[in-house]
């Protein structure tokens, strides 16, 4: 006898997780800067030097570039940079060294407390967003050649990650701004959008834009927000892709040099990394029982799980909150937000906690620095496991000494399911107990109504003998309230 066995390849994706970590530093003020009067905001920018997968864990490590904007006590502003250095271990089990990993890492706050007008205590909050996919092999038997044996099976459709790689992107620019003489860069934000992702013979073709957000010092101490994007396309290798295959693609920015020129020349340099998934449809037989009429089996048998990944599936939901403020909010000059955890909540909700970061001006013109871990509940009747989230945050006054926050979401959702397989890996047959060839027949009368293949099984008997036995359809597969002629095979 033969097992017909199939061995499928794929890529499970074994973590889609949020996480953070602290980081913290003293730091002295350089004898060249006055002394501290009072930090107004502080802000960072980090960069992901290596992730590297290891046997069941992931090396995550970076630099935060720390901008600590504080008010000397002689008046006026000064922009103090202090660098972290970060490293993160997260576990996993089947992660190794042949895994393919993306991470995001972001800022979620830094908090700079002056120790005394010379020394400053810096704690960064890092959030990371990672997804890794590990090869996985599994082996499944969709048919048995053996005389007579009969099998129930179905065809299970899945949809499976047949391919997942990471490959460097560089975006470069020159931008010539209005009116940005004589400014000074405080902070630097960079986001890379992906528009387009298609699969073409052997190749990947990536289309998107990174988008850059500067708040910028001037002469006078006012603060100034500068936006540039810049289009790009990339042409990658994807051995095995043929036209039309399901292609998609996530981009996330490893690092972000940006130099604002006194002329008021924006250069920036961003370094990202994209993962390009692709999948592929296929149908797998499932056996659900089988049998040897006349003979009994003796199955070596195990359990097999294999996870399906539909396409991913974009949804957008949107909170608000009030919180209070110090002092009435006159201007927002800017906001922003970065998701620290998600999960779903009860009747359709998504539970998030946002950090959120506002820089405004009160009333009498002053520099004002709100920094929250807000607790968010959305509507988002999307269904399935969330990946991929990206906040967006607006703020507006709020009476007297308020503010209110709206936070965006947007990211994707994808059903995915498992699915467990019996996996026959032996299996032997015993001669029947009357120990002859032949045909019997038995006389049953089936009161309540019963599958044909439950009566077929325990008589040693086949569906097609009952069927033709019994003048029953073709398609036949259920009887009640009857008497049956059923032919045993012995």
């Amino acid at each position: 006898m033969e097992l017909n066995q199939t061995s499928i390849c794929y890529y499970d994706k074994r973590m889609d997780r949020i996480v953070t970590c602290t980081e913290t530093a003293d730091t002295i003020v350089p004898d060249t800067f006055p002394d501290v009067g009072r930090v107004i905001c502080a802000y960072g920018t980090a960069a992901v030097k290596d992730q590297t997968p290891q046997s069941g864990r992931l090396l995550i490590s970076g630099m935060v570039q720390a901008v600590i904007l504080y008010e000397p006590e002689g008046g006026g502003l000064r922009r103090l940079t202090v660098p972290i250095s970060f490293a993160h271990i997260e576990e996993c089990e089947g992660v190794d060294a042949e895994s393919v990993c993306l991470v995001a890492c972001r800022t979620a706050a830094v908090d700079a407390a002056a120790v005394n007008s010379r020394k400053l205590s810096v704690t960064v909050q890092l959030c990371f967003a990672i997804e890794c996919y590990c090869k996985t092999e599994c082996t499944i038997t969709e048919e048995i050649a053996l005389p007579g044996i009969q099998m129930r099976s179905t065809m299970q459709p899945l949809s499976l990650i047949e391919q997942a790689r990471t490959y460097p992107i560089t975006v470069l620019d020159d931008v010539n701004l209005q009116e940005a003489s004589g400014l000074s860069m405080l902070h630097t934000s960079c986001t890379v959008k992906v528009s387009e992702c298609r699969a073409i013979r052997g190749k990947a073709v990536l289309k998107g834009e990174a988008a850059v957000q500067c708040l910028a010092l001037q002469e006078d101490d006012a603060v100034r927000v500068l936006t540039s994007s810049t289009p790009f396309t990339q042409i990658l290798e994807l051995p095995d892709a043929e036209e039309g295959d399901a292609a998609s693609a996530q981009v996330t920015v490893l690092e972000a040099d940006c130099r604002l020129e006194a002329d008021g020349l924006l250069s920036y340099t961003v370094s990202a990394s994209a993962l390009i998934t692709l999948r592929h449809m296929r149908a797998v037989r499932q056996i659900e029982d089988l049998y040897l009429p006349g003979a009994a089996l003796q199955i070596q048998m195990e359990k097999k799980t294999l996870r399906t990944m539909p396409p991913l599936t974009p949804f957008a939901a949107e909170a608000s909150d009030t919180v209070p403020t110090e002092q009435h909010v006159s201007h927002v000059i800017s906001a922003g937000a970065c998701c620290c955890s998600a999960k779903r909540g009860e009747d359709n909700t998504l539970q998030i906690t946002a950090a959120v970061q506002v820089l405004y001006l009160g009333d009498d013109q002053q520099l004002c620095f709100l920094q929250r871990m807000l607790p968010l509940s959305m509507a988002c009747a999307a269904s399935g496991e969330i990946s991929q989230i990206e906040l967006t945050a607006r703020a507006s006054s709020a009476g007297e000494k308020g503010m209110l926050l709206t936070i965006a979401a947007a990211g994707m959702t994808s059903p995915v399911e498992s699915f467990v397989f019996s996996h026959i890996s032996s299996i032997e047959t015993e001669k029947s107990a009357m120990g002859e060839d032949g045909v019997t027949l038995r006389l049953r009368y089936i009161d309540r109504e019963q599958q044909l293949w439950d009566i077929a099984k325990e008589c040693g008997a086949t569906m097609d003998a009952i069927r033709r036995a019994n003048d029953l359809a073709e398609d036949a597969s259920a009887v009640s309230n009857t008497m049956l002629l059923i032919p045993i095979q012995v």
